[in-house]
Parts: C-alpha cells; structure tokens; sequence
C-alpha cells in the first residue's frame, strides 16, 4: 500500500498589486497548482504584515497535522512569506518538527547549512530595507505632486485623471426611467449635492438617493467571515473561489458595484474640495492612520476650477450645514463621555449603535442619552427602536454580574518566565550564527534586525499574560458588585469596558448578547 504524501502552497500579493492586476493572485496559485500543490493557502496582504488569515492558517494546519501527511510547502520567493525573521524561522520551525520540506520555486534555498541561514537572514533584512524605501519613495512622490499642485493617482467619483489635472468624467452612468433622463457620471455627483443642499441632511440625503435610483438599500446581517484563505485540491483556482476580504482589494467601488450610499460615505463625498476644484492633502493622522476632521485638510484651491462641479461657495455652504447639523446633534456633548462607544452593535445589520439624542434628567441629575442602530437613519435597516443609556447600562451589568461569577473559578494563566518561545530560541540561534561570522554593514544590519525581533517576541509575550490577569482581575471586581460600578467614574467606566467587552448586540432596548475580550 502506497501512501501519497500531500503537496501544501502558500500565495500572496499585496494589496497594490491585486488593484494594478486583478489576476495577480490567480497566476501565483495556478503555478503553484502545476508544481503539484493541492492545499494552497493565500492571502492579500502587504508582507510587512503577520496578521495574515492564510498565513496563520498554514502554521496551525502544520501544527496540527500527521507527522508524514504533508511533504513539501511550495511558495513562489521568500518575500512571498513575509519580512519578518520570526514569523519565517516560527513557520520553518513548525515544518521541521513535521518533516515537511520547505521549497521555492525561483529562488531555492538551503536552511541546512550556516551559509544558507546568513542567507535568508540577509535576504529577509534586505526585504525590511526595501519596504521602507519604497513607503519613502512614495512620500516623496506625494510631497512632489503637492508642490506641483498635482492632482493624486485616483480621482473621486465624478472626475477622472488626464494629464495630471482632474477632469468631469462624462462617461454614462444611470438612466432615470421616470423622465427618460441619462446622467454621466459628473453629472451623477450634481445631483447628489444638488439633494443634499435640499435635504439639509446627509442620513435624509442618502435616503433620497436611493429612492431617485430605486435603490434596495437594506441592511442584511454582517455574519462572522468563518471562510479559511485555502483552496484545495477539488476547487478551480478562480477569483469567484477566492474569499474576498472586507475592505480589501478585491471589493472594487463603482462601477463594478451599486450606487448604495452610507452615511459616513457620503458625508466624505459632500466635504471633498476636488469637487468644488481643489485637490487635498494630509488628511490621514500618521500616528494611528485615522482620516482627520475635513476641517483640518490641506487644500490647494484653483488647480481645477474650470472642472468644478460645485462652486466654492456650495462647498463651503455644504460644510457649514453639516457643521451646524452636528452642533445641534451633539451640542456640548464633551461634557458626556461615551463609556460604550464602539462597543453597542445592532443584532440585525451587525452595524454600530450610535448615540442620537439626550435629555437632563433633573429629578435623578443626570443626563439620559438614547441609542439607535446608525443604518436605520439611512433605511438600510429596520431597527429603529432606541434604548437608553440608563438601561443599556443596568442590562449591561446585569448581564457582566453573571460572566462575573463564571470567570471567577478560572484556572489563571502560569507564565514560566525562564522557559522561552521556540521562536525566540530560533532567533537566538540565527543571532549566534551571525556573530560568528567577519562584520560588515549587511550582517551588523541582519544582527540589529534580530535583536530586535527577540525584544518585541519576549515582551509581546509577557504583556499578553498580564493582560488577560489584568482583565479577568478587572471583571471579577466591578461586574460582582453592582456598588463598585456605579460609583466609578465615565473614563473609569469606559476604559473597563474596553479592556473585558469586545462587543455588546443589541436588538431594539435589549442587550441579547455580550461578547467579552478573555474568554478561555
């Protein structure tokens, strides 16, 4: 009886590469499919990144499977796996322990050699070294283009890119079947500031729109993405059989969707200057990648005005409603901290309850908000029913008082201090390598690399097990004892919150489900 090993690939491209050729990924996996691979995991992700669902996928798969089951892992390069010496030495370790033979198909390697490991250590550093290089290509080119007062490489709906400077995009668009109407695509974006300069509102906007399209916008339930980034054997390798990530590359804007408009969407629409013939820069925080308030944008005007589709005083006139739409909504609203923002989600759509009036309780002396799911604004979901923040609050807590009880007899994590990671204990041994060889700029850099490595290993895994003590510590104290919540104060709550809830469900004014952040 002859026993046929499996053949495991792994494939990735970034997430500029699969915009730039939709067929990226589905070339690097047919290859790997001819080499003989039947198993292939595969991600789009940039290869800085670790948090790869494929990747991640692949090393618990080799964890858990047979010794002898699989026989070689194919991968196109090395930089195909990733940047980072841990993650590649974590992955080499797991196909060690299983016999499984690691193998690239345009640059063979060999780990079994000290020369073979000062090479990938030194190919892994050069990676590093030309990701930063390229991010600093890239800020120069956006820092020239700004200078030049150049427009950006993708222009807003309504507008294209022709010889650096935006133009109307007069391609067609939509037919209104009542009136016989075609509108192009610039003429689509008149329309919709045309609505909103009628309305006053962005939520009553976007209803709007999706009335005059006959758009069926309707929420439906954001169900938990269970779907592995694997093929195997018996599925075709095609881009319908590829699990498309949300927010990623593969979910392409219009034309290739519906004209179905979100609030927070259209709200980014009404506020850009390119439409009223001004292009904008920084508008991104460096430090954490949030998109800063439109206020705060730098904006070089008159680069397009003769392609404006609103005039500047539209624009300003759009941003002072919304500005003033705002001060009514949340006035003074500082003074009220939020101790559950971003944690209410509804139990229908999956989307954010937001919170959408407040009233001063003067015989309790204190101010009640009420939440309602943020799609119901836009007619996109039928779950209007509100819940206040008084009751969102003592249901919370009555539900944490019983979690309370359950965790308490958990057995707590032992963390051996003196044992090591095997991936420390690998890089310490790629270190060990180095240090014996002569000195130059590329091994001192792969050395320093490492180091770094083994630092950002050993403290992740320390402030993991403190973490979870702290939560579970947390949970115990304030949720047993009603006494102990109430009088904390708003940042105490909320800072709590974040650190046991991951999320609370709510259908209508009832909290059906608590998600907590430590459950083992």
């Amino acid at each position: 009886m002859v026993w046929c090993m499996d053949v495991w690939g792994y494939a990735r491209v970034s997430t500029s590469e699969q915009a730039e050729d939709e067929g990226a990924l589905i070339k690097q996996m047919r290859r790997l499919r001819s080499a003989g691979a039947t198993h292939i995991y595969y991600d789009v992700e940039s290869r800085t990144s670790d948090k790869r669902k494929g990747l991640l996928q692949l090393i618990e798969d080799i964890n858990a499977s047979a010794p002898g089951k699989v026989s070689k892992l194919l991968f196109i390069r090395i930089d195909r796996l990733t940047s980072s010496s841990m993650t590649f030495y974590r992955l080499m370790d797991a196909l060690k322990k299983k016999g499984i033979q690691p193998y690239a198909l345009d640059e063979p390697f060999d780990l079994s050699s000290i020369g073979g490991e000062l090479t990938i250590d030194v190919r892994l550093a050069a990676s590093k070294y030309e990701v930063k290089m390229l991010a600093m290509r890239v800020k120069k080119e956006r820092d020239t283009r700004k200078a030049n007062k150049k427009p950006h490489w993708n222009a807003p709906l309504g507008y294209v890119v022709e010889g650096d400077k935006y133009k109307r995009d007069h391609r067609p668009c939509v037919c209104l079947i009542e009136g016989k109407e075609e509108l192009t695509r610039s003429h689509l974006m008149r329309v919709v500031f045309n609505t909103f300069l009628a309305v006053s509102t962005v939520s009553q906007t976007a209803r709007v729109l999706h009335d005059i399209f006959g758009i069926q916008a309707n929420a439906v339930s954001k169900a938990t993405d269970t779907r592995m980034n694997l093929l195997e054997e018996e599925e075709e390798i095609t881009l319908e059989n590829v699990n498309k990530p949300r927010g990623g590359a593969l979910n392409l804007r219009y034309p290739h969707t519906g004209l179905k408009w979100s609030v927070s969407g259209l709200r980014s629409i009404l506020v850009n200057p390119v439409y009223a013939g001004g292009t904008l820069y920084n508008t991104v925080v460096r430090s954490n990648g949030h998109r800063k308030p439109f206020d705060e944008w730098e904006v070089t005007w008159g680069t397009h005005e003769d392609e404006a589709i609103i005039t500047r005083e539209e624009h300003e006139r759009i941003k002072a409603m919304i500005r003033e739409n705002r001060n009514n909504r949340w006035a003074t609203e500082q003074k009220y901290l939020n101790p559950f923002a971003n944690l209410v989600k509804c139990a229908h759509c999956g989307a954010a309850y937001s919170r959408q009036c407040k009233k001063l309780v003067k015989r309790k002396g204190f101010v009640r908000h009420h939440y309602q799911c943020s799609f119901y604004r836009t007619g996109a979901c039928h779950n209007g029913r509100m819940i206040s923040s008084d009751e969102l609050e003592k249901q919370v807590i009555n539900h944490l008082v019983h979690q309370a009880e359950r965790l308490a007899g958990l057995v707590e994590q032992e963390v051996d201090s003196s044992e090591e990671s095997p991936e420390v204990k690998i890089l310490r041994a790629s270190l060990n390598t180095l240090e014996a060889l002569p000195s130059n700029p590329a091994i001192e850099k792969a050395k320093e690399d490492i180091r770094m490595q083994i630092a950002t290993a050993i403290a992740t895994l320390d402030n993991a097990s403190k973490q979870y003590l702290i939560a579970k510590e947390r949970i115990v104290m304030a949720f047993s004892n009603e006494r102990y919540w109430q009088g904390l104060e708003q940042q105490d709550k909320q800072a709590l919150l974040k650190g046991c809830v991951k999320k609370i469900v709510v259908d209508g004014n009832l909290v059906s489900a608590i998600e907590l952040l430590f459950m083992y």
